[in-house]
Order: C-alpha cells, then sequence, then structure tokens
C-alpha cells in the first residue's frame, strides 16, 4: 500500500510453489468504512477516472508491452525453438510486405545484431520477439498461453466479451470462486491472424493487449515453479495446493529462470541497476520490465469526468438513427504504463510477482524500484530465510467480506 500510495495501480504476489496468495492490491482503494454509506459509495461508483472499486489487480486490462516476452519465450521452448537467433538491425523487421517496421524502443538507433534468446531476454529487444512470433505461429503460441491460463478466441470481438475466470482459484468452494474471479487475459489465435499480428503479439502488443497483473504474476510463476507447474492461486490455509498445468519440464523452468536472472543480474540487464541493494543484500533474482502505452479518454480536470462528444447517426436519407455521446480519447497523448515481473530468490523462488503502474512511464523506472522494495521487504519479514526478522506483532488475517467487497 505504501509503495503504491498516490499512483494507480496494482501489485500481485505469489508463493509459486504453493500457489498461495502473499499480496494482492489495487490502488485507488477504499475503505469498508468509507463505503459504510450509500452516499459514499454512490461518490465512489461514479468516479470513473480513479475507479477505485475497481480491483486493479484481478479486473482491469492492460497492454502488457515487454512483460508478455515472458509468454512468447516460454512458447519457444515448448516448441523446441529456443535455440533460434534472429537479427536485429537498424532498417527494422518488416514482418509482411507493406507492414510497418518493428524497431526496438530506441528506433533505428538501438541495434542488437545476431542474437539468440537469452540475450534478446536480457536487453528485450522487440525485433527478436516480434520474429518468434511469427516463426511459432498462432497454434503453438496459443497452446503456451492456454497452459498458462490465458484465453485464445479465434476473433477480437470474442476477445473482448472479459469472461470471468472463477476456475483459476484454488478455493473450498465454488461460491469463493466465483466471487473472487478474475476477468479472463485473452489473446486472438485465429486463421485471421496476420504475420503482422504475430509479430506485435510476440513483443506484448496487438492482440496480446487484454492482461491483468494476475496473469502476468501467473506466467512468472510457471517459471518459478521447481517442476514447471501453474499452481493456482489460493486465499484459503485449509485448502491443499492444486496444479493448474504442467506447463514445461524442470529443466526448462530452471533454464527460463537463469534466463530472467539477467534481466536483474546479466551485464546488460534492463534491471541491472534497480536490483543492486538487492543483489547486495545477498538476494539472487529475476525479472522482466516492461513498458506500454494505452491511448486513455480525456478528463475534466475540474470535474474529473471523462470529456465526451455528441453523435448524431443518419441513414441515406438523412433522417436520425440515434443519437449519443462518444468519450474523446487522448490520442496525442497515450498514458505510458510501467510494468515488472520478479520472481526471487533465484535458486528456490518463493515470490512470483507482478507490478503495474499507470502512467509510471518505463517499468525500469517506475514499477522495477516497487519490486525491489518488496523483495527487500520479504526479506525482513522472514520469507526467505525463517523467522530471522519476522514482525513484531502478527498480522490479522483479512476477514472474508472485505476480500468479497474490495474486488468487485
Amino acid at each position: 500500500m505504501d509503495q503504491l500510495k498516490g499512483k494507480h495501480g496494482a501489485v500481485v504476489v505469489l508463493n509459486p510453489q504453493t500457489g498461495d496468495v502473499l499480496a494482492l492490491y489495487s490502488e485507488p482503494s477504499y475503505s469498508l468504512k468509507e463505503v459504510g454509506e450509500e452516499a459514499t459509495w454512490i461518490r465512489l461508483e461514479a468516479n470513473e477516472r480513479d475507479q477505485p472499486l475497481v480491483s486493479r489487480a484481478l479486473g482491469a486490462y492492460y497492454i502488457p508491452g515487454s512483460t508478455f516476452k515472458t509468454v512468447t519465450m516460454t512458447a519457444a521452448f515448448l516448441a523446441g525453438e529456443q535455440d533460434t537467433e534472429f537479427t536485429c538491425s537498424g532498417g527494422g523487421y518488416y514482418a509482411a510486405p507493406g507492414a510497418p517496421p518493428i524497431f526496438d524502443d530506441g528506433g533505428p538507433g538501438e541495434v542488437h545484431g545476431r542474437i539468440g534468446i537469452d540475450q534478446a531476454y536480457e536487453v528485450s529487444c522487440n525485433q527478436y520477439f516480434a520474429q518468434m512470433g511469427v516463426k511459432l505461429g498462432p497454434d503453438r503460441l496459443k497452446r503456451a498461453a492456454q497452459l498458462l491460463g490465458i484465453g485464445t478466441y479465434d476473433t477480437p470481438a470474442e476477445a473482448l466479451r472479459g469472461r470471468k475466470e472463477p476456475e483459476i482459484w484454488d478455493a473450498s468452494t465454488e461460491g469463493i470462486k466465483r466471487a473472487l474471479a478474475p476477468r479472463e487475459a485473452t489473446i486472438v489465435t485465429g486463421k485471421q491472424v496476420s504475420k503482422y499480428d504475430l509479430a506485435l503479439m510476440g513483443y506484448g502488443q496487438g492482440f496480446a493487449g487484454q492482461m491483468t497483473p494476475l496473469q502476468m504474476a501467473l506466467a512468472a510463476s510457471a517459471i518459478a515453479n521447481m517442476e514447471g507447474k501453474l499452481m493456482k492461486p489460493r486465499i484459503e490455509y485449509n485448502v491443499q495446493p492444486q496444479p493448474f498445468n504442467q506447463v514445461m519440464p524442470a529443466a526448462t523452468a530452471a533454464r527460463l529462470r537463469s534466463i530472467m536472472g539477467l534481466v536483474t543480474g546479466g551485464p546488460s540487464g534492463t534491471a541491472r541497476g534497480v536490483f543492486a541493494p538487492v543483489k547486495a543484500a545477498g538476494i539472487e533474482t529475476g525479472g522482466k520490465t516492461g513498458t506500454a502505452q494505452k491511448v486513455v479518454p480525456l478528463y475534466d480536470p475540474k470535474t474529473g469526468e471523462p470529456k465526451t462528444r455528441h453523435r448524431i447517426e443518419r441513414d441515406n436519407k438523412g433522417n436520425v438513427i440515434r443519437e449519443y455521446d462518444e468519450k474523446i480519447m487522448d490520442e496525442e497523448h497515450p498514458r505510458i504504463d510501467g510494468w515488472f515481473l520478479c520472481i526471487a530468490p533465484l535458486d528456490h523462488p518463493v515470490l512470483a510477482m507482478a507490478v503495474i503502474v499507470e502512467g509510471g512511464g518505463y517499468g525500469s523506472r517506475s514499477a522495477a524500484p516497487i519490486a525491489a522494495q518488496l523483495v527487500l521487504k520479504a526479506r525482513d519479514l522472514g520469507y526467505f530465510s525463517g523467522p530471522k526478522a519476522a514482525p513484531t506483532a502478527p498480522i490479522a488475517p483479512v476477514p472474508n467480506i472485505q476480500f468479497r467487497r474490495r474486488n468487485r
């Protein structure tokens, strides 16, 4: 809560070995005391800009940016394409004739040459993962996505329906699963998907733009699990851990963990500097930065209401068919969201984390520092080596009613 104070975003922290939900928070938030009065509830519900009643962790869709390269990398290993090399050039990558070129964040000036998947993930090479997306094709991306709990659909219309996913939870009753059901993260893998679409998905854009923080934490969790399993998230102490899927062999998971370790500890890792204090504390970690632009509505600075324009539709004879108000989108100044995925400690992870900061800019500057602080806090609380620095007072369990209402 302290790390997200004053921001818009979310954090999800899981134990990848058991599926335990260690932290799940969305900001802006609210307290049960606030919503005891109907007038306050109505005011919070009407706040479209801040949306304090929405659990961003479970119910908000984000463009994942480069964090989705974790999914593409998983798909590459499952397909046996992990040794494939591609060229990142100053001219960009053309996925199809007539399609615009794909560059890395630095444009034509950022060139990595001929590289493999390890280095591409470390430096977050868009061109590499765009080419990998095309090489894998829709069927092999679909297989990996489904193993990780991502919904795969034939058309964009189907992918945008926002289906709830109660089956992802490890819970004692169907009622609890339905109450906590997150929105299903989705990609499009139908026959109409073009090579350019596949390229965009490969590095976390286009049809990959329907991810939740929970889903990205799950993608990291499968790699962090020592057996390569994706465990169902759970919040009840008396429920036995249950796997959702066997995603990959244990040896593959170990290799992927080492690649994630390059992001925080490699010579060119995009989060190397941010995680230097964590490394100095003796904690080896793995991670993935991500940055994504998202077009959002314009808001009136005085009222906080979204700006709208009145639209009138007419038939070919000029008769009015319908009238409606349309939100004005800020096409010129898209919001830049910052992401970070993290696993720790690297040799036997007990944390798998996703952090999203709306409008935070580069993930390495906004989300990664939050993740680093949470790793150090977990260390202080004794998560890594027993209760050597346990809290001075026990943390009271969260009442069920608070959790249910918090995640509507």
